[in-house]
């Protein structure tokens, strides 16, 4: 560890407002010492992925004196025997890497004999026994590892365990520093480096941060270079896998972050040496860009493969980091909103604040009081406005009144892609109303099953398929006094993509249908105004072909006297058809839906250009063991489809009886020039919008009628 960086510790360790961060330490420590776990030759850890439960996707927990005894703690089902024992002793050996890095931490903070003594124990055993470990591992996308069952994960541990080395390598004998290095370091090393990853990927980023990292623990240039240089090393990976805004390829903020933390840890080893990479072009815009996507709760939006639950707070060990390396105001507002202080910034509700107790915060921590010159610039500064970012491809419209819509023209993410050019996520406040669900655990059958397809996704699907690998892109996007618009494509006139060559696609993750989308374009229209979200999709095919137009809200649907559904078997898609239940089919009323949300009332009014059928179904939400409302629009097209959907929320309303009536109808009157006159009424509220489609550029106005 670098001596500044050992000293602003072990200083910050003496500081009131970094006594939770202490304690948290040296409770961490005090479990790690009570861990029974023997390490031992011939292991070998599975995918812990697996350990979930297959009923609501919570990860499965153990007592140490029952190892192979699995809880969910959400449902109180027991698991045992395989995939759960071996991926048990994944997270054990996780556990145990963790608690190396913390003890050794804590030791020198408090040097104590004891603590030396446990992380000596266990390099000095890891260095025993890593030989023996068997290189194993089937899971798809992934490479094989020794101890564990893929190089990801080996390499995580490893990572934890070299930062452990380097806080107590000077206490350590020759003879135990030599067999560390000869047993442990330099066959991880090797083994990570025949596995390196011939793609730009997160996975590749550790992977080659690690390389690195025991590079320079061992003084060898050889193996810093390996990991640093060349095709698909270090450095490649962060000039092709960067947008130039600063987004991480793979589209969402979990990814963007998993491949950072990588980063960061390779960053702590190499400060105050050679290779220190803080001054790094891209590295700042890095922290820079997740900021223009905190939701007003302070969450952030869970899109492809991103799971439920990440907020700022997540992220305040890394704003710990970004404040003290750069200094920018902008992240000690996040850090004080995020840790719920007397500086947090007013703009948000209902943030889910965390305590200020991470091991970032000790070694970069900085005073959270804002200097004068600086109490005006807040978080809210970057999220609570309207922005769009072409490059990765992603755009947020912003409204005063709590609307926030996130449109993905984005460019195609790779493995963790799903398939959704064109998506759209909608939310008022804290409340979900339209939104992209993420996913849930890979190993829970609703990952692939339903999560990672353009089916759960409010964009369009051709005869029900998978889109193949395309990139949107952001046509234009205007502020007016009465709201903002913006307008996105995606065509698939050719199979060309930014990430194309440098990303791996085997087959059996590669579900789309390259014929069924061939020649078909698209292009989306979204209209944020003050009570009500406008949505346009138009949809151009070369031949006959189903279109289907998903939307899924975060909501019940509320039966009506006018309305006729009809239970139905007919397929929606080509997933399997469990994942849709409950099926109806609209067979008499008009096109005006309502839905009791998990607060108010949210109405969906919708016109079509074309004869549409209309269905219904219950679909797997986030978690998995609840349901959202799926409305599903399927037309034949020879040509052009054109959809418009007029939503309107209430946040304190509520559903007196069965019989509470709908008010909101969307018109249209098709004129010359591809002109179409939008009317939208909702009681006494009438919204008249003209648009033209005729150009590359649509033109859109609003009057009054």
């Amino acid at each position: 560890m670098d001596t500044k960086r050992l000293k602003q510790l072990q200083t910050n360790a003496s500081k009131a407002e970094f006594a939770e961060a202490m304690a948290l330490l040296r409770q961490e420590a005090e479990e790690a010492e009570k861990i029974t776990y023997q390490i031992r030759s011939q292991e070998q850890g599975q995918w812990t992925h697996y350990y979930h439960c297959d009923v609501d996707g919570s990860r499965l927990t153990f007592a140490w004196d029952q190892p192979f005894l699995h809880r969910c703690p959400s449902c109180g089902k027991e698991r045992s025997g395989e995939p759960f024992n071996a991926a048990w002793i994944s997270i054990a050996h996780s556990l145990i890497g963790r608690a190396i890095y913390h003890i050794a931490l804590l030791y020198a903070i408090e040097p104590d004999v004891q603590r030396l003594a446990i992380v000596k124990s266990y390099l000095m055993a890891y260095a025993s026994h890593y030989e023996t470990y068997q290189t194993h591992g089937d899971i798809p996308y992934n490479g094989p590892g020794k101890l564990f069952a893929q190089t990801l994960d080996e390499a995580h541990w490893m990572i934890d365990l070299a930062m452990g080395f380097d806080v107590i390598q000077e206490h350590l004998t020759l003879e135990e520093e030599t067999h560390i290095r000869s047993g442990l370091l330099v066959p991880c090393a090797r083994f990570l480096i025949a596995h390196k990853e011939k793609q730009i990927h997160n996975h590749s980023v550790l992977i080659t941060s690690a390389i690195a990292a025991i590079g320079l623990l061992l003084n060898d240039d050889e193996i810093v270079q390996a990991g640093l240089e060349g095709e698909y090393g270090l450095h490649d990976q962060l000039e092709r896998g960067i947008y130039e805004d600063g987004l991480w390829y793979e589209g969402n903020m979990q990814y963007h972050f998993y491949a950072f933390k990588s980063l960061l840890h390779y960053a702590l080893i190499a400060e105050g040496t050679q290779w220190d990479i803080w001054n790094r072009d891209g590295l700042k815009a890095m922290f820079d860009y997740p900021l223009h996507f905190v939701l007003p709760d302070g969450a952030m939006p869970t899109l492809n493969d991103a799971g439920l639950g990440d907020s700022i707070g997540s992220y305040t060990p890394y704003y710990e980091i970004a404040l003290d390396i750069y200094g920018d105001a902008i992240y000690r507002s996040l850090l004080n909103t995020a840790y719920g202080t007397e500086w947090a910034d007013k703009h948000y509700a209902n943030v889910k604040t965390v305590r200020r107790n991470s091991v970032y915060g000790l070694m970069f921590g900085q005073p959270l009081e804002p200097t004068a010159e600086s109490r005006s610039v807040v978080l809210s500064d970057a999220s609570h406005r309207t922005s769009s970012f072409p490059a990765s491809g992603l755009s947020k419209l912003v409204h005063s009144n709590g609307w926030q819509a996130i449109v993905k023209h984005s460019r195609f993410g790779g493995e963790h892609d799903h398939m959704d050019r064109l998506g759209l996520s909608v939310i008022c406040g804290s409340v979900p109303l339209l939104v992209d669900p993420g996913t849930t655990a890979y190993g829970i059958p609703a990952h692939y099953g339903w999560f990672k397809h353009t089916y759960s996704h409010n964009t369009v699907s051709i005869n029900g398929a998978d889109q193949p690998p395309r990139d949107g892109r952001i046509v234009q996007l205007e502020e007016q006094p009465w709201g903002t618009w913006i307008e996105t494509a995606v065509d698939w006139l050719s199979d060309d993509f930014q990430m194309k060559n440098q990303i791996i696609l085997p087959p059996e993750l590669s579900p789309w249908d390259v014929e069924a989308y061939g020649g078909t374009q698209i292009r989306r229209i979204n209209v944020l105004a003050d009570n009500h979200l406008l949505d346009i999709v138009q949809v151009s095919v070369p031949q006959l072909r189903d279109v289907h137009w998903m939307n899924h809200v975060s909501g019940l649907l509320r039966e009506h006297a006018d309305t006729i559904w009809e239970i139905t078997d007919e397929p929606l898609g080509r997933l399997e058809q469990k994942w849709l239940k409950d099926k109806r089919k609209l067979a008499a009323g008009p096109h005006r839906f309502s839905y009791q949300m998990r607060e108010g009332v949210l109405e969906q009014a919708s016109w079509c250009s074309l004869p549409v059928d209309i269905y219904m179904a219950l679909t797997p939400d986030n978690p998995p063991s609840s349901d959202r409302t799926s409305l599903i629009q399927r037309v034949a097209v020879q040509g052009t489809v054109l959809f418009i959907q007029a939503v309107f929320y209430e946040a304190h309303r509520e559903f007196a009886d069965e019989q509470t009536t709908r008010v909101g109808q969307v018109s249209v009157t098709a004129c010359e020039d591809e002109t179409y006159q939008i009317e939208w009424v909702q009681g006494g509220n009438q919204q008249c919008y003209e648009l033209t489609l005729k150009d590359a550029k649509a033109k859109l106005r609003k009057f009054v009628k």
